[in-house]
């Protein structure tokens, strides 16, 4: 099982570690939100994992109970970036947890310095 820590900030920085491979990966886009940097994290480290069951652990409320489908989703943006994340899933055939930890124990904070 792959475990993910993935993190995104307000000023689109954003961030994943994979404790499992060792592998990170961080990158910036202008304009948009912490919770869209967040799913776009998410995005690009579910791209990246080879194994079908993984763990993703982020500091965001938000994008862990919308993506584990607790909360609804009222922003279009957000809506868009569920679906290709959802659609990610599907096509891999990824067994996903999507698991909230406090940001102390976020181990991408080195990565978004």
């Amino acid at each position: 099982m792959h475990r993910i820590y993935t993190d995104g900030s307000g000023d689109g920085r954003m961030a994943w570690y994979n404790e499992s491979t060792n592998e990170n990966w961080s990158d910036q886009k202008e304009g948009i939100t912490n919770n869209e940097a967040e799913y776009l994290a998410i995005y690009n480290a579910l791209s990246s994992v080879k194994d079908k069951d993984v763990e993703v652990l982020s500091d965001s409320k938000v994008a862990v109970n919308q993506l584990s489908r607790e909360w609804h989703i009222r922003e279009a943006s957000l809506r868009q970036l569920f679906d290709k994340i959802q659609d990610l899933i599907n096509e891999k055939g990824l067994n996903v947890r999507f698991v909230w930890i406090p940001r102390e124990k976020n181990k991408t904070g080195k990565y978004l310095g």
